[in-house]
């Protein structure tokens, strides 16, 4: 309670005083003008003073200051209610909105880590099926290989095989003709017998041309191995030799042994 509200009454009263006083002079002189008979008129007197309200004690009871509304003050403090109010709401509305805000940004963020998450699984799972897969092509591609190897080493051995067989052929023929053309100039010794072999080496030059003639294994009989030997120097040159294949020649016929054993001599 401010100073204005503890002498506003006593004001008042202090006013109405003086215009009661005012009001009774009046009427008096009033009076002494109509009768001219004088009158002795003794007013009372009024004093009027100044009443001061102390203010009370604070210790009095709560209630008694209830006679007393400042709708001034009752006015600021609802409109200082009203904005607190309005503060309080905002803020409120601030906290919420930041409250939203964050979960927004928390679910942002978590649904950022989820699609990463989920791409880089992704990634992983795309990266193990193509290394899977490219062990499996290599797996394939080895055993491919392999077989691959395996088939051209068969073919290659098939194919040596074949050579073998086919130069053994040729070799052969080319010995059945050595041998029948040797037998040809062969003159046998009267001491020959059935069962005498002598083994000759002959060494020849790709022409055909007859160098060397040596007894690697004798017969035992002088005569009859001399006569191979010398069957063989007649011929001199075997000139079937010249189409023969280098290769052929060189593996089977630059250094040729051979046998003597006719089948046809008598015991």
């Amino acid at each position: 309670m401010n100073w204005r509200s503890l002498y506003t009454l006593p004001v008042i009263i202090s006013v109405g005083l003086h215009l009661i006083l005012v009001l009774a002079v009046t009427i008096g002189w009033e009076s002494s003008t109509i009768d001219p008979k004088p009158r002795v008129f003794k007013p009372n007197v009024v004093q009027a003073k100044l009443v001061e309200l102390k203010a009370k004690d604070t210790a009095e009871p709560a209630q008694k200051k209830t006679n007393v509304i400042d709708l001034t003050k009752k006015r600021e403090l609802e409109q200082q209610k009203a904005a607190a109010a309005k503060k309080a709401k905002e803020e409120a509305a601030r906290k919420a909105r930041v409250q939203r805000e964050k979960k927004a940004k928390a679910e942002a963020e978590a649904e950022r880590k989820r699609k990463l998450e989920e791409q880089r699984q992704a990634e992983a799972e795309a990266k193990r099926r193509a290394e899977k897969a490219a062990r499996e092509k290599a797996e394939r591609e080895r055993q491919e290989r392999i077989a691959q190897e395996r088939l051209d080493e068969a073919m290659r051995k098939e194919e040596q095989q074949h050579q073998a067989e086919l130069a053994e052929a040729q070799s052969q023929s080319y010995v059945n003709m050595i041998a029948a053309r040797i037998e040809q100039n062969w003159s046998r010794p009267p001491s020959a017998r059935r069962g005498m072999q002598v083994e000759l080496l002959i060494q020849l030059v790709p022409t055909g041309q007859v160098v060397n003639v040596t007894i690697t294994k004798s017969s035992g009989n002088a005569a009859f191995d001399r006569s191979a030997e010398q069957a063989v120097r007649r011929i001199d040159r075997f000139t079937e030799l010249k189409n023969m294949q280098p290769e052929l020649f060189e593996q089977n016929f630059r250094q040729l042994r051979l046998v003597f054993n006719p089948k046809d001599l008598r015991l």
